[in-house]
């Protein structure tokens, strides 16, 4: 089970801190009882070494992002070491003796997630060594400039995913004498060699792409038995000798491959230049599988009997659909055109109905005289092409005339706050509306609600606009608002009303009379003129609380002492 708690590593660990440090973990271990993990937080200029070093089986490690220069030795089971972004470009594990592996891995159920490791270059030193280790998981990691990527040494039943391995002097990923390990989703290139296997039996390569490296690609020695090869994106030289029990393609499955085919089977066999036996296997019935399997390995009894090749989907006819904005309007009317069609077209010609026609996928075109007018968009690919027509599609009208302006306001009297609500009854199609409504205030929206907080007579206008021109209607003193018949009487209530500094306290006004305005006084110097608002009284004390309401017919003053008690 894990608990929540959080052990911070902070750089440069004084002796005094760090037996501080031991003592928390320890009173920490004895409160969670046995079992209970930890996650432990490593900064920037701190050791992951020594995170390992203070934790306990089932911890999680994380590590913030930044560059640490260190060799780290993991011989602890069940931890989680990850970098805390997940991006290896960030979190950066630097070999401080070259000589040594940048993390070495010797336990069981141990993960390493999210790092880029680097620097480890002199002969047999790995960014990632595990060495007798089983249950591992080593994944999204970016392995660079070492002799070995990953190197995974007398290992068993490990799993190496989604890392990348480039740029290593010697292997970007080495077995020896591993067993029953499963490597998936992982890419080697550029490195002295991608992939090897020597002396490992039962093992999983599936998913990974290898390619541009400098001596070969893929390498599998004669004392390698019972291996599995498949979907695999081979572009280098590749070399497996005689084994026992290996197999190079597993039954064909329906799933996507590693180079997009529809069905899983064997591995892509290709070269650089083009020129290797999947860039060029005859795939006649379009499966992404070759027609002849692959036998071209050098020294080998082995054959891929399902090797992949670049997926060719059989060219269907396409269907013609299409759409269009506006489809009416005054003329000049101008009109985009969407393509919309299935069965991914190549070339497209539309005619418009004018007389007109256009050969892009999304035309616009602008109609400039009245009439309906009939589209028809033909589309067309290797397969063959298809043709849709919309009778009578665009309908343009002639120019319209100036609007005249009119409205109509409900209800134009009443006592504050009025809140009215008006109406455009504007002629000749206005497209644009800009009321006026004498307080300051305006809108254009067509339909429009406002409200009036003061007394007063109000003139209110509206501009109504389209293509032709604009016209105004005005209404002087058409909105009369009167003075509210009561004055208010101001209370409220607040909470909670004592507690420790620093105290929030939450103020609701419960006035009565319909208050448009307030104004609090809160007894410590500090003032609000919001209607419910809430204060924090940072020093202890007992303060009197003042609120005033006010409306158009006067103000009222509610004044509680010593209201709030602050200890």
């Amino acid at each position: 089970m894990f608990h929540s708690k959080l052990l911070l590593v902070d750089g440069g660990i004084k002796i005094k801190t760090l037996t501080t440090l031991l003592v928390a973990i320890f009173i920490l271990a004895l409160i969670s009882g046995p079992g209970a993990a930890a996650e432990i937080i490593v900064q920037p200029g701190s050791s992951i070494q020594q995170a390992v070093n203070n934790s306990g089986s089932g911890d999680i490690i994380t590590v913030k992002p930044g560059t640490y220069t260190e060799n780290v030795i993991v011989t602890k089971d069940d931890l989680t070491i990850r970098s805390e972004s997940g991006n290896p470009d960030n979190t950066i594990i630097k070999a401080k003796n070259s000589g040594a592996n940048v993390l070495l891995l010797q336990g069981e159920n141990i993960k390493i997630s999210g790092f880029k490791a680097v620097g480890a270059t002199r002969s047999g030193y790995a960014g990632i060594c595990l060495s007798s280790c089983s249950n591992c998981i080593i994944e999204n990691n970016k392995l660079l400039n070492n002799c070995y990527g990953i190197y995974v040494l007398r290992s068993k039943v490990d799993k190496l995913s989604k890392n990348t391995a480039t740029n290593n002097l010697q292997y970007g990923i080495a077995l020896g004498t591993a067993t029953d390990n499963i490597l998936s989703g992982n890419t080697a290139f550029s490195n002295g060699r991608g992939i090897h296997f020597g002396n490992s039996d039962g093992n999983i390569l599936s998913g990974n792409t290898i390619r541009d490296n400098d001596v070969y690609g893929f390498s599998m020695c004669p004392r390698c038995d019972t291996n599995q090869i498949y979907n695999n994106y081979f572009n280098d030289t590749v070399t497996i000798t005689n084994g026992i029990g290996n197999v190079l393609n597993t039954k064909k499955t329906a799933g996507t491959n590693i180079v997009g085919g529809p069905y899983i089977g064997g591995n892509f066999w290709g070269k650089p230049d083009g020129t290797g036996f999947s860039n060029t296997a005859i795939d006649k019935n379009s499966d992404g599988i070759s027609d002849s399997a692959y036998k071209n390995i050098a020294g080998s009894i082995y054959s891929d009997n399902l090797p992949l090749v670049i997926y060719k989907p059989e060219s269907k006819k396409p269907v013609a659909a299409f759409s269009a904005s506006p489809t009416s309007g005054a003329a000049p009317l101008n009109v985009t055109f969407t393509d919309k069609s299935t069965g991914t077209p190549t070339k497209w010609k539309w005619s418009f109905g004018d007389g007109t026609s256009s050969t892009l996928q999304n035309p616009m075109h602008k109609y400039s005289k009245a009439g309906n007018y009939t589209v028809a968009l033909t589309v067309s690919n290797a397969a063959g092409s298809n043709t849709l027509k919309k009778t009578g599609y665009i309908k343009v009208v002639t120019t319209p005339t100036k609007p005249v302006a009119n409205f109509e306001g409900s209800p134009v009297s009443g006592k504050a706050p009025l809140t009215v609500a008006f109406t455009d009854k504007s002629t000749g199609s206005p497209t644009k509306w800009k009321w006026s409504f004498g307080d300051g205030t305006s809108s254009t929206l067509q339909n429009p609600t406002h409200k009036y907080s003061k007394v007063g007579n109000y003139t209110v206008a509206l501009t109504a606009t389209n293509a032709a021109g604009s016209n105004i209607k005005m209404r002087s003193n058409y909105i009369t608002v009167t003075v509210t018949s009561q004055t208010p009487t101001a209370d409220f209530w607040g909470s909670p009303r004592s507690g420790k500094a620093p105290l929030k306290v939450t103020f609701t006004e419960t006035s009565k009379g319909s208050p448009t305005s307030w104004k609090w006084n809160f007894g410590d110097g500090k003032s609000s003129t919001e209607k419910s608002p809430k204060h924090t009284y940072s020093a202890a004390g007992t303060y009197t609380v003042k609120l005033t309401a006010t409306n158009a017919a006067g103000s009222n003053t509610k004044t509680k002492s010593a209201y709030i008690k602050v200890t």
